[in-house]
């Protein structure tokens, strides 16, 4: 197939638009940069999209109020008596996952309420 420059260009442009190519990567690879300048950038990115998702790590307890924490584990997690104190005797361990970031604030406010140690990851 002889393509000329422009048309080539545009085809180029369809197919990213039709696949939804990020700008930034195209446009590392249409000024002759390096493929390791486009793959610097998808670090970056992963490193913003981790810090939208968290989880919650039980770290300890005040072992005066165990079961206060065991029943707040227990309502948060959806977990049965047995598993909730497992849990809570496991610690340090992680319990919620893949929260948004005020939710996971909101757990640990009630968490340490009730006298656990929690840490958001």
């Amino acid at each position: 197939v002889n393509l000329t420059l422009l048309e080539l260009k545009e085809l180029t442009d369809r197919i990213a638009q039709h696949f939804d190519f990020d700008d930034s990567v195209m446009a590392a690879s249409y000024s002759g940069g390096s493929a390791a300048s486009a793959a610097a950038a998808a670090p970056q990115e992963e490193q913003q999209e981790q810090k939208v998702i968290f989880d919650l790590k039980l770290v300890g307890f005040d072992e005066k109020a165990k079961i206060k924490v065991i029943k707040e584990i227990r309502a948060i997690a959806g977990l049965g008596l047995k598993e909730a104190k497992e849990l809570v005797e496991a610690a340090p361990k992680v319990f919620q996952k893949d929260l948004k970031q005020e939710r996971a604030e909101e757990l640990k406010a009630q968490l340490e309420a009730v006298g656990a140690q929690v840490e958001i990851v």
